[in-house]
């Protein structure tokens, strides 16, 4: 079941990244009403460099947490953005599973994606001593590339890599897939448009008092994935998801 989920997770990952991160342009933005680029707002992360320690809430219930710290060029290192977490998931009829990740965005100074890496880690959450299944995966725009491994303890099960296009999609999908599904799959990822971010001026009352933000929405086909209110200072105060995540920090829980 882990090993099926961590392959799943490499489908979807593939996705996000091919539609949202590399085709993109974060720094475009349209002149509709209160609308900003959300380049701008992505600057303003990196500027301040303030962290965003975020609790996972699913109907109230605390299943986990994200850090996202932002970080300015050094002589060592270009414009990043770092990230950690840890997840309990939870899905009706599902095992549940934790999950852990540890990653980092590069972006280049027009903000376009350098190198986006991830580690993630699955393992059954209630057995004890179970397996952890461990996959890191890279992206590089440049090469059009997402490479990926996919070990349990010192044992390889697998190593690819595929193109961020539709070739790389069909061929990750027949690798990774059960075939019984992989029609309907790829029918269904064939008629999704690709994502579609935006960046409004918002206002968000907290603790009774309203302060000015920026919403940022992630929308495919018509749904919202996800909105979050990004704070004057860079630093994301409340974020909710598709799938019933809502994301926010200490300060502001349910």
């Amino acid at each position: 079941m882990l090993y099926r989920t961590a392959a799943a997770l490499i489908v979807v990952f593939w996705l996000i990244m091919a539609g949202l991160l590399v085709r993109q342009h974060v720094g475009e933005g349209d002149a509709a009403l209160r609308e900003v680029p959300v380049g701008h707002v992505v600057k303003l992360l990196l500027m301040h460099e303030q962290a965003s320690d975020l609790n996972i809430y699913s109907e109230k219930r605390h299943l986990g947490h994200l850090r996202i710290l932002p970080r300015l060029p050094t002589a060592e290192r270009g414009r990043r953005i770092e990230f950690s977490g840890n997840l309990l998931t939870n899905f009706p009829g599902v095992e549940r599973q934790r999950m852990a990740w540890d990653g980092v965005w590069e972006m280049e100074k027009s903000l376009a994606t350098q190198r986006f890496a991830l580690d993630l880690t699955l393992r059954d959450s209630i057995r004890k001593n179970a397996t952890a299944y461990c996959t890191q995966i890279v992206v590089t725009p440049a090469d059009n590339l997402l490479r990926w491994t996919l070990q349990s303890g010192d044992r390889l099960l697998e190593r690819r890599q595929i193109t961020l296009d539709a070739a790389g999609l069909d061929s990750a999908l027949r690798e990774l897939v059960d075939p019984s599904v992989l029609q309907m799959v790829q029918g269904q990822t064939r008629a999704m448009s690709p994502p579609v971010i935006k960046a409004h001026q918002s206002t968000m009352l907290i603790h009774g008092e309203r302060i000015d933000t920026y919403l940022v929405t992630i929308e495919q086909n018509g749904q919202t994935l996800l909105e979050a209110d990004v704070s004057q200072l860079g630093q994301i105060l409340r974020a909710k998801t598709l799938i019933g995540y809502t994301l926010m920090p200490d300060d502001l829980g349910p």
